[in-house]
């Protein structure tokens, strides 16, 4: 588990696409900074878009705020690519060089760094060197990198390179189930950041 306690990278109630601390609920268990990752996407009516799904803007999550999950010091932005195009099946494909997308990577204590993915181009707050605290919008959602859609990617490692470094569970310290009686934050549960 991380030592240090992370805030939801969002506000309100979001569905958890992928992740928690299991194989079965990881996309990229094999890769090992992103085996206890989540994927965060805004659900109504169970679905994470309305109408056409091969639109950026009929996506819930879509240029929602993205926040500093703690205290911390930006060390690495990517901000250059517009956002990955979208197929009927919403079929997972990157239209840029870097599966990542648009992204930051925050170097909070404890030797723990968090990486968020998928920025929207041309909305992060930042520069690098900046010192940040937690709960700062630092961007917004976009589809940018390897994505069937918009949504956040987070996930926190043991160290600067965000898929060759270890992995860590995230402590979270602002999640709460909404609606639900399960134990662990996991795919296909709704959560609520208060």
């Amino acid at each position: 588990m991380s030592k240090n306690k992370y805030r939801l990278p969002f506000q309100g109630i979001w569905y958890i696409e992928y992740g928690g601390t299991k194989k079965k609920n990881s996309h990229s268990w094999s890769i090992p900074g992103q085996r206890y990752a989540y994927d965060f996407e805004i659900r109504k009516n169970n679905s994470p878009f309305h109408d056409d799904p091969t639109k950026n803007e009929n996506y819930y999550s879509y240029l929602e705020n993205i926040y500093a999950p703690a205290d911390g010091w930006i060390i690495e932005i990517v901000d250059q690519y517009e956002n990955t195009h979208i197929t009927k099946d919403r079929e997972i494909i990157c239209d840029c060089d870097n599966p990542r997308g648009n992204h930051i990577i925050i170097q909070h204590e404890h030797g723990e760094y968090s990486t968020i993915c998928h920025l929207e181009k041309g909305t992060i707050k930042a520069k690098i060197g900046d010192r940040i605290k937690e709960g700062d919008m630092i961007g917004k959602v976009g589809n940018s990198g390897n994505t069937q859609g918009p949504h956040i990617h987070f996930q926190i490692q043991l160290g600067i390179d965000p898929d060759y470094s270890k992995g860590v569970p995230i402590t979270f310290k602002n999640a709460y189930y909404h609606n639900h009686k399960k134990r662990h934050l996991e795919k296909g549960i709704e959560i609520e950041s208060r």
